[in-house]
């Protein structure tokens, strides 16, 4: 029997009434769960790919917040800002984030490493810790090398330079760093700065054997190749001859090419051949015929020194060579040529000196040419003092600048502006110049005019000497021939040249013993200003704080109640009153309330801006002649009254002040001493070591002054705060220098390179 087939219900398939209302009531609840489903999806995709990317927009922000702390007002500690690359770490092993969270580790890295490297120099500066940065910032500028290669970085603050830790040395004036590994410097500006810094540590030495280092290098560009050839012009004949090769490449190159329109001169280059080539017993090479591009420049340099290494000759016809020299100054002499002041002083010194039959007429005529009906300017530094002399002797007046007694006038220029002219030969020619002066054929006006150039001469003869080393000598010219001069006439103004005399030649207990003595009841506020002055600043190398802060302060006083030359008068040279502008800077530097005002009556309150970065405005020392470097400009009294509110602000304000000063260099005033000793104040009592901050601070400062000028100002400057250990040190350097400098057959040499 067949079992009939059964019918399977209907209630499951949905056809059936309740099955389609089972299955209606189910589809609603899977819906949401698939959407859900499917958005947790796209969120977890969505967050797998823009989580990494919102990871390095939040790590940029914080990193670039924490390196801008950094320069802000903050505690000693310097803040860490490497774990900030803790945002960078997943995003730069992801493909999209890969190349945006590496190019940010990487600077942040750099910006790090960069940051240790001025901390120790800017913001709590110990020299310990610079060495240990120096390292640091070597690795990183290997890391870059072998990394991204890049040479800017902007993505974590303002753009910056990939490190370079020669450059970086040279930025903070880090000597040591530079001549650790002079090798290793690639840069041509930083090998430069590496024979530089070898010069000013008054190692003459060592700087032979760098510059021994970059000759076999053939040095191809243009700076580095003079710098290398003048050095190696200091040492030995072997070493003089390779200077001269370097140093002809230069010259024929500077003769007959141009770079982009633009030609350099090659007089001063020539002038250090011609000393180099005598130093090695070699004939200098010819002067370049081809002609092309610059020109013979520094022909008074040239001139003086021909006449000298022709008088220091003993060969045939040396005689002749010297006539032939002595002949050309004196046609310049007599020429309608525009000569400064000083190089006529220095011309006319050689002939007085040098040549026996050249007689008081002609003495007379070269020493006071007819100009053109004018009375020739003496200039602000002489103004300063000669208003105390009263009036210039009747008839032509001397066309020689009046020489000032203050000793910071005193302290060499770079360059071969003036030629180099023995302290002795001058005091032979202010000899010379007296003895004319005394002939019957000569009118009375020729006559004082003589008088007044032997007294002109004599000063300058004892700026030289002392200069040179040589005080007794010095003195010796004043006190013969001193009281011809009429910026010397009265008592005070010899006592402060005799002072100046001693402070350089390094007895400052004799020099202060001088300027103590001195009466000033009868003389001008001009005199009496730069008497004070100079006394401040011995009174503080001797330590004697309080006494040198009422001298600063008088002599402020003085300076402000001036009304002679100097003050704005017809032949006064445009610009800044020098004497003014020093004695503001003294006093500020040296008086401290409740003993005294550091500002003068008038001036701006002490204030710092709200924005610390802008605390510094720029005055215009750095190049006096530039229209904003006028007398009565408000920038002074501006920069004058922000140093004072900046020395007595907190700890962490002074901090970021000293960043801030960092990025307005190159613009220190003409009164280097009073500045570097303000700069110093910027450190507190154990807040870091003064020499490696002003090493900072100095360093695009320091190539405007000679590299003694500089030594000097740093020693006195260590004096003025009582580091006895540091003034040593630079005033050992100091007379290392002076030493080369001195020598009569390197002066070019020395003055070219800024000795």
């Amino acid at each position: 029997m067949r079992a009939k087939p059964t019918t399977p219900s209907r209630e499951g398939d949905g056809s059936s009434p309740l099955g389609r209302g089972a299955t209606a009531a189910r589809t609603p609840r899977r819906r949401p769960l698939a959407a859900s489903l499917a958005a947790a999806t796209a969120a977890l995709l969505a967050l797998a790919l823009l989580g990494p990317v919102a990871m390095v927009a939040v790590g940029e922000r914080s990193a670039a917040a924490c390196l801008a702390s950094i320069e802000a007002p903050r505690g000693p500690a310097l803040p860490d800002c490497r774990p900030e690359i803790r945002w960078f770490a997943l995003p730069s092993r992801l493909p999209w984030t890969h190349e945006a969270a590496s190019a940010r580790a990487e600077e942040l890295g750099v910006r790090a490493a960069v940051a240790e490297y001025i901390d120790a120099a800017v913001g709590r500066p110990a020299r310990a810790a610079l060495d240990s940065a120096t390292e640091a910032l070597g690795t990183a500028e290997s890391i870059v090398a072998a990394g991204s290669g890049r040479i800017t970085f902007d993505a974590l603050g303002p753009a910056c330079g990939a490190p370079r830790l020669g450059r970086e040395a040279a930025r903070l004036g880090d000597r040591r760093a530079l001549l650790e590994q002079p090798d290793r410097w690639l840069d041509w500006h930083v090998r430069v700065h590496a024979l530089r810094a070898a010069l000013g540590e008054g190692d003459l030495p060592r700087a032979l054997a760098i510059a021994n280092g970059y000759a076999t290098m053939d040095p191809r560009d243009e700076d580095l190749r003079t710098t290398v050839g003048a050095i190696l012009c200091l040492g030995n004949s072997a070493e003089a001859k390779r200077g001269v090769e370097l140093l002809t490449l230069n010259q024929d190159d500077r003769a007959s090419k141009r770079h982009a329109g633009m030609a350099r001169n090659w007089g001063e280059i020539r002038a250090v051949l011609v000393a180099c080539a005598a130093r090695a017993g070699l004939e200098p090479p010819p002067a370049p015929e081809d002609r092309d591009a610059g020109v013979a420049d520094a022909v008074e340099a040239r001139l003086a020194q021909r006449a000298r290494l022709a008088a220091a000759s003993a060969d045939r016809g040396a005689a002749e060579a010297k006539q032939r020299a002595l002949r050309a100054i004196r046609d310049l002499l007599g020429s309608a040529a525009a000569l400064t002041p000083e190089a006529r002083s220095d011309l006319l010194a050689v002939v007085l000196a040098e040549d026996d039959a050249i007689d008081a007429v002609e003495a007379a005529a070269l020493a006071l040419p007819e100009a053109d009906g004018e009375e020739p300017a003496t200039g602000e530094e002489g103004a300063a003092v000669i208003g105390a002399a009263g009036a210039a002797p009747a008839g032509p007046a001397p066309a020689l600048r009046a020489g000032s007694p203050l000793a910071i006038d005193w302290l060499p220029d770079r360059g071969l502006a003036r030629p180099a002219v023995a302290g002795s030969l001058r005091a032979r020619a202010a000899a010379r110049a007296a003895e004319l002066a005394v002939a019957p054929q000569l009118s009375p006006p020729e006559r004082d005019g003589l008088r007044a150039v032997a007294g002109a001469l004599a000063l300058d003869a004892a700026r030289e000497l002392a200069l040179e080393g040589d005080a007794p000598a010095a003195i010796d010219a004043l006190d013969r021939l001193g009281a011809l001069a009429p910026e010397l006439a009265p008592d005070p103004a010899r006592a402060l040249a005799r002072s100046s005399a001693w402070l350089l030649a390094g007895d400052r207990d004799r020099a202060l013993d001088l300027i103590e003595r001195v009466d000033l009841a009868a003389a001008p506020p001009s005199l009496r200003a730069a008497v004070l002055l100079q006394r401040a600043g011995l009174l503080a190398s001797r330590g004697r704080r309080l006494d040198a802060a009422r001298a600063a302060v008088l002599a402020d006083e003085e300076s402000a109640a001036r009304s002679g030359p100097g003050r704005g008068a017809p032949g006064a040279r445009p610009g800044p009153d020098l004497l003014d502008v020093r004695a503001r800077w003294t006093r500020l530097a040296l008086a401290r309330p409740p003993e005294a005002a550091p500002l003068r009556q008038g001036s701006p309150p002490a204030a710092l801006p709200a924005d610390l970065s802008a605390a510094w405005p720029w005055v215009g020392f750095a190049s006096l002649d530039a229209p904003w470097a006028r007398a009565d400009q408000p920038a002074l009294s501006r920069a004058l009254a922000a140093w004072s509110a900046a020395r007595d602000a907190p700890p962490t304000t002074r901090r970021a002040l000293r960043y801030a000063a960092l990025r307005r260099r190159g613009d220190a005033p003409p009164a280097l001493v009073p500045y570097a000793a303000l700069a110093a104040q910027l450190l507190g009592e154990g807040e870091g070591d003064a020499e490696v901050w002003l090493d900072a601070f100095l360093a695009l400062d320091a190539p405007r002054f000679s590299l003694r000028h500089y030594a000097f100002a740093r020693a006195e400057a260590a004096r003025w705060r009582g580091d006895d250990s540091s003034a040593a040190a630079w005033q050992r350097r100091h007379d290392a220098l002076r030493a080369v400098a001195a020598d009569p057959t390197r002066a070019e040499i020395a003055r070219y390179l800024g000795l």
